[in-house]
C-alpha cells in the first residue's frame, strides 16, 4: 500500500462561496502560471496536474489547492480503470482480429480515428514539481526552534484582593461556633436475649 502512486487532477471546479477571480489569482501564484496556463486549467476539462506521486505528496497538493479555493481530485493510479475498460464492451473485443492490437487511445486520438475513445487527459501541462509550490515546499524545524514568530500578549486581569487576609499558622479557619454534641441515640427499646 505504501508504494501505491497517485495522480492529482483539476477540472476548473472551485469551492462553494469562493470567488473565481480570487481562486485563479491564488492558483496562478501557486503554480507561477501565465494567463494561457490558467485558461487551460479553468477550461472545465480534466487536467492531470501531477501523476506518479506518493500519497503524502498528493495530500499536499490537495491541501494547497483547497486553501486556494480550488477543488481537485486525487486518485490512485493503477490498472483498475484500464483493466475494466476492455471488459465493458466484450462484443467489440471479439470482433477485432486477434493478430492486430488496438492502437493506444492517444495515438487513435492524434490520428483522427476518434470512435468511442475520449481524448487522453493532459499530463503535467504546467511542468510543475512539488518544490515549486510554496505550500508544498516544507521542512522540519530543528528541535527547540520557536514555531510561532509573534505572540499575542494577554492583558493581566485586575482583581481587587485588598479585602483578603492571611490567617496565622495553626489558626482555626472556621469562623462558626462549635455546635453541641448531639445526644446519644435512645436504646431503651432494645433488649438482648440470652441464648
Amino acid at each position: 500500500m505504501s508504494d501505491q502512486l497517485f495522480e492529482v487532477a483539476f477540472a476548473g471546479e472551485i469551492a462553494d462561496g469562493a470567488d473565481l477571480d480570487d481562486v485563479k489569482a491564488k492558483v496562478g501564484k501557486m503554480f507561477n502560471a501565465d494567463a494561457d496556463k490558467l485558461a487551460a486549467l479553468f477550461s472545465g476539462k480534466r487536467i492531470v496536474i501531477k501523476k506518479n506521486i506518493d500519497q503524502a505528496t498528493a495530500a499536499k497538493y490537495r491541501t494547497a489547492l483547497n486553501r486556494a479555493g480550488a477543488v481537485c481530485e486525487v486518485k490512485p493510479m493503477g490498472g483498475g480503470a484500464a483493466a475494466a475498460a476492455p471488459a465493458a464492451n466484450p462484443a467489440a473485443a471479439k470482433s477485432a482480429p486477434a493478430e492486430t492490437a488496438p492502437a493506444p487511445a492517444a495515438q487513435q486520438y492524434e490520428a483522427g480515428d476518434y470512435g468511442d475513445v475520449p481524448p487522453p487527459p493532459q499530463t503535467d501541462p504546467l511542468g510543475i514539481t512539488p518544490d515549486q509550490i510554496e505550500d508544498l515546499a516544507v521542512d522540519i524545524a530543528p528541535v527547540g526552534s520557536e514555531l510561532q514568530s509573534a505572540y499575542d500578549t494577554a492583558e493581566e486581569p485586575q482583581i481587587d484582593i485588598s479585602a483578603l487576609d492571611v490567617a496565622p499558622v495553626g489558626a482555626d479557619l472556621s469562623d462558626g461556633k462549635k455546635q453541641a454534641e448531639p445526644p446519644p441515640p435512645d436504646t431503651s427499646g432494645i433488649t438482648l436475649e440470652e441464648s
